[in-house]
């Protein structure tokens, strides 16, 4: 599972109610290094970087740590749970706890390898809780990149490096990342003559109801991530937008200019001067410094028109793509309501024929419904 990373538990810095501190010495604790001190190491040189580049002084970011912590887009780590069983099956006292034990550990010697753009900062296997389980902390990241740090946080780009690319909201990077590690961890288990038995494909009726609630559930917040991203889109075309604003402002400063500067106006010619003097004293250097003046203008003025463009089609583009994730959402919910709804009146025919017998009765039609089908081929 997807944990949400409680350092200070996962070191035993703080013990919960669940842990058995007679069994504690039995973890193993892997790593354990200070968040700060790690970002301090992967994000410096390449924030120093990205600060030297700025010309304006609020994209300076002072510290990469709580610019990731305070924003929206990326999470300062990720944790990963692996347990083989359950409290049942594989105890943390019963028989096959130490079997449990080396398996995890083997499964943990190759997992920085592995997930190389994955910074692993803590790691512990419990062996003091009801079933023997691994948590791994780490911090995905990309190099080379072309937008903001070349060194950054990123999940995303963190699994695509190493291959793992989705192809929808269920079947997204993360969940192959995820559905890859299981298996490998299935194999060393296999060596050591665990069989994993995969239990999601033989749930029954209910079962399924609540996989399917919860897929829904993961979709809608997987399009309201989309749309909160699409929202920061629409800040930032909101932002050029004000810089364009503050381009004509400029050009009305420009109209001024050549109204009131003395260096714009042609002055009257002085007594007994003439016309070829008056030319080359006057004339001449007013027209050039007019040439030089109508160039910036006009270059200016192009790249304004050019940015209104641009963002004129990307916020329509953007309007339309938020109408459509808006539209999805809806759907999803009415889905996920109908699902829930279908889910309680299944717990009330549990309760009035219970769940042995209607468990019979939902076999029943699936028999009676491939026997028509049948009938009918």
């Amino acid at each position: 599972m997807v944990g949400k990373g409680s350092v200070t538990h996962n070191s035993r810095t703080f013990t919960a109610e669940n842990v058995d501190s007679e069994r504690t010495h039995l973890n193993i604790d892997y790593c354990n290094e200070p968040i700060k001190k790690v970002y301090h190491e992967m994000f410096d040189e390449a924030l120093k970087q990205y600060n030297d580049k700025q010309k304006r002084k609020d994209r300076i970011i002072p510290d990469y740590y709580k610019h990731i912590e305070s924003g929206k887009q990326e999470k300062l780590f990720h944790e990963i749970i692996f347990q083989i069983g359950n409290k049942d099956d594989m105890s943390a006292t019963g028989e096959h706890a130490e079997l449990a034990r080396k398996v995890l550990d083997e499964y943990y010697q190759g997992f920085q390898e592995r997930n190389p753009y994955l910074r692993v900062f803590s790691a512990h296997l419990h062996m003091d809780e009801a079933t023997p389980h691994i948590h791994i902390d780490f911090v995905p990241f990309t190099t080379g990149s072309n937008r903001g740090l070349e060194t950054r946080v990123s999940l995303k780009q963190a699994l695509l490096n190493m291959g793992f690319k989705g192809e929808g909201r269920s079947d997204n990077e993360l969940n192959r990342w995820i559905l890859s590690e299981k298996k490998v961890l299935a194999q060393i288990m296999e060596r050591h003559g665990i069989e994993w038995e995969q239990k999601d494909t033989h749930e029954q009726h209910l079962s399924v109801l609540d996989y399917k609630k919860q897929e829904r559930v993961k979709e809608v917040a997987e399009l309201d991530r989309e749309i909160e991203e699409k929202q920061l889109e629409v800040k930032g075309l909101k932002a050029t937008v004000e810089k364009i604003e503050e381009a004509k402002e400029l050009l009305g400063d420009v109209e001024k200019q050549l109204d009131e500067d003395p260096q714009l106006q042609l002055p009257e010619p002085q007594g007994l001067m003439t016309a070829k003097s008056y030319k080359k004293k006057f004339v001449e250097p007013l027209i050039n410094r007019l040439k030089k003046l109508v160039r910036t203008v006009l270059a200016r003025s192009y790249e304004g028109w050019e940015n209104y463009h641009r963002i004129n089609n990307l916020n329509g583009r953007l309007h339309r793509e938020n109408e459509h994730l808006k539209y999805e959402n809806t759907k999803l919910k009415e889905v996920n309501g109908m699902l829930r709804e279908q889910n309680k009146a299944y717990r009330l025919l549990e309760k009035v024929f219970g769940k042995h017998k209607l468990n019979e009765i939902i076999e029943q039609a699936r028999g009676f419904k491939k026997s028509k089908q049948r009938d009918a081929r």
